[in-house]
């Protein structure tokens, strides 16, 4: 595999963090699309499946920034400098290339800066069966992101096959027609390609280094190297509407941030697997798929670059200069992305849910409702709206949650009162012991 670079400018805000497994996933529907079943079976899928994907991604990154690798984190610092090292995200690219070779970068050479702001946008909530706003507006957060006004592009990387790589730069060209993430159809994930499809070769020196670090947002395969220093997170999916099946999220799959480290070299230049869907979804779902002929996979490799393991203690350096590379030091446009009030506060407990089912019990009515990258819980707490402003299946509506249990969330229509969110505070779900009974 080749290994290649490409940036690009966000001409919006996005509200999907951009991860190399969702953007594989986009491509793959941009190949079904655009070259038809049979290319995307017989070149994508079948070979990934194999162990051998045709492309390897990694997550976008901000201007000539770098994950730094989290074997960096392990080193010895001065103790007052231990929580800036413990608290830094990036390198400049040309630190990143001495660590490569051995050179320890210095604390100064650490960026803390994520790059990327985050702001809160209030929407309404459109009730399905009048497609107006709710009584009350029904206003709910929504987390969305744009660069830092000193960065103007976002930076991928990808190892692809040498037959592979028009049909790749092709794919990569549809997505931009057709923009990243959610909302895409509400004018958020739009965006412009600012280069070619580069060749990258200096990321991968030296080439006798004894471990890797990679660039991707992935799981490692079983025969992946298991020494070395990583980051997990819970990442909770959510199959595509494309496949005559509605609300289907799929299990909680455990995936490594970019950053990893690993010992020992991987000569293919990449790691992890594509994740099959029996892993990922129920029986019934695997067999409604299987009776159209469908695969799914989560795309979960890894690109890796060639690291000397590092080594020594880290110590403070003149600061590095924290601008992009000249060629694509555009000035913004007058027209800017970023939101220029003041973020709103919001109540922690206010959340969004959407409606799954609704239930009668003793009279009572009461939902099942799903708060994203959560299993799904009861809301049936506090006073609910009268009969004819209840939500519909489908609905999109803010609430607040009733208990802190991530197995078994409930929510509540209206807001708790102090009483109850002391104990919401200390982890219980609302009802205060008997004074000297067991706990």
């Amino acid at each position: 595999m080749n290994l290649y670079r490409f940036r690009l400018v966000p001409e919006s805000a996005w509200r999907t963090p951009w991860q190399s497994d969702t953007l594989a996933g986009l491509l793959c529907w941009m190949c079904a699309r655009t070259e038809g079943d049979s290319v995307l079976r017989q070149q994508i899928i079948e070979p990934a499946i194999a162990g051998r994907p045709p492309f390897v991604l990694s997550d976008a990154f901000p201007g000539d920034w770098l994950p730094l690798p989290a074997a960096v984190r392990l080193l010895d610092s001065p103790a007052e400098d231990r929580k800036r090292v413990k608290q830094a995200k990036w390198l400049l690219q040309q630190s990143f290339g001495r660590l490569q070779r051995g050179e320890l970068p210095t604390i100064s050479d650490l960026i803390h800066h994520s790059g990327i702001r985050e702001y809160t946008q209030l929407r309404n909530t459109i009730g399905r069966s009048s497609n107006t706003t709710t009584a009350g507006g029904g206003l709910f957060p929504t987390q969305e992101f744009v660069l830092d006004k000193d960065i103007s592009c976002l930076t991928i990387y990808a190892r692809v096959e040498p037959d592979f790589v028009d049909v790749f730069w092709r794919l990569v060209q549809e997505l931009a027609h057709w923009g990243f993430g959610s909302d895409r159809s509400a004018g958020k994930g739009q965006f412009n390609l600012a280069s070619q499809l580069d060749s990258t070769k200096e990321l991968d020196e030296p080439p006798d280094a004894e471990g890797c670090a990679v660039l991707s947002t992935f799981q490692p395969a079983a025969g992946d190297p298991t020494t070395g220093a990583w980051d997990a997170f819970t990442k909770y999916g959510k199959l595509g509407p494309d496949f005559g099946l509605e609300n289907v999220f799929k299990r909680p799959v455990i995936l490594l941030r970019p950053g990893a480290c690993f010992r020992g070299p991987v000569a293919r230049g990449w790691m992890g697997r594509a994740i099959p869907m029996h892993e990922l979804l129920a029986p019934d779902v695997v067999s409604h798929l299987n009776g159209r002929a469908t695969s799914v996979v989560h795309w979960a490799f890894g690109l890796a670059v060639p690291l000397r393991w590092p080594q020594g203690e880290l110590r403070v350096g003149e600061p590095a200069a924290l601008g992009v590379t000249e060629s694509v030091r555009a000035p913004l446009p007058e027209r800017q992305i970023v939101q220029q009030t003041p973020r709103p506060k919001h109540d922690p407990d206010l959340v969004t849910v959407k409606v799954l089912e609704k239930r009668d019990i003793g009279g009572k009515v009461q939902f099942f409702v799903q708060e994203e990258g959560k299993p799904r819980g009861v809301l049936g707490y506090g006073t609910p709206p009268p009969a004819d402003k209840l939500p519909q299946v489908g609905d999109e509506i803010a609430v607040y949650r009733n208990n802190r249990d991530a197995r078994n969330p409930q929510y509540r229509w209206d807001k708790p009162q102090a009483a109850y969110e002391s104990n919401l505070k200390r982890g219980r779900g609302g009802k205060q012991s008997p004074r000297g009974g067991r706990r």
